[in-house]
């Protein structure tokens, strides 16, 4: 009996020690506040130093427009003898490509971005327009859905359409030179004939048209940043109060106002 009643007594004790073993830390306890604040300096270091959280850097624009005209090339290929002008943006978009590679592989990071981007940029353009020429081809084995349900896309083509026109009539964006020339008609052109089509109701060659007007658009943007000396570091300017825009330049074709309803 009194074996017993020793084992019990033991039995407890070896309980409430391991109960207490298990108890959760306090306030106090854990790692030391030094420890702490290393462990969550580790945490926020994300990314490359001096490099902004989800930004892809030229490493990015060069994969994004590598992955582009891969495919481009690869359907001009297999698809048969392309239009002359689709074909010669698409050599085009290769060609800043290539020279996005030279300057990331000769440490000028900015060049390989603003090339990268212009190659992705165009060869969007490219593939936009190349969409846009299959809906001038009916396919007679192919009826058209029953009426009912619209696919309307108006309120999309308008946001695309008035971001072409505003980012065409911007005077003061970066200044390209004369070697934007090109691209700038070709947005100009796109645009128009996206137009055309929205206000004919040909409402799928107005959306891929109106996106690759906007596209073209961005080549002449990145082309005005590369033409640009790097920024020196001084002190912001604020404008003068009462300050004007310059007024659009004579001799300008005016564009028609993104207006189709």
């Amino acid at each position: 009996m009194r074996f017993k009643l020793f084992a019990m007594g033991f039995s407890l004790l070896t309980c409430m020690a391991l109960l207490g073993a298990m108890q959760p830390p306090g306030p106090g306890d854990g790692d030391p506040p030094h420890a702490k604040k290393k462990k969550d300096e580790l945490h926020k270091k994300k990314g490359e130093p001096g490099k902004k959280k989800g930004e892809p850097g030229p490493e990015g624009d060069l994969r994004r427009a590598y992955d582009l005209l891969r495919r481009l090339r690869s359907e001009n290929q297999t698809a048969g003898r392309p239009e002359a002008r689709i074909r010669d943006w698409t050599e085009r978009a290769t060609r800043f490509y290539r020279s996005g590679i030279k300057a990331h592989d000769g440490g000028d990071r900015r060049a390989a971005h603003e090339y990268g981007a212009m190659a992705h940029d165009l060869a969007r353009a490219v593939d936009h327009a190349r969409h846009a020429m299959l809906f001038d081809r009916p396919d007679e084995d192919l009826p058209p859905p029953p009426d009912g349900i619209r696919n309307d896309k108006s309120d999309e083509i308008q946001h695309d359409l008035r971001e072409a026109y505003d980012r065409l009539n911007d005077e003061e964006g970066p200044a390209a030179g004369e070697d934007a020339k090109y691209y700038r008609d070709a947005a100009r052109d796109l645009y128009r004939a996206a137009l055309r089509d929205a206000q004919g109701k040909r409402m799928e060659r107005a959306g891929e048209l109106s996106k690759a007007a906007v596209a073209m658009t961005h080549v002449v943007e990145h082309m005005g940043h590369l033409a640009q000396a790097p920024p020196e570091p001084r002190d912001e300017v604020k404008k003068r109060p009462g300050f004007d825009f310059p007024e659009p330049k004579k001799g300008r074709r005016e564009l028609p106002r993104p207006d189709f309803d």
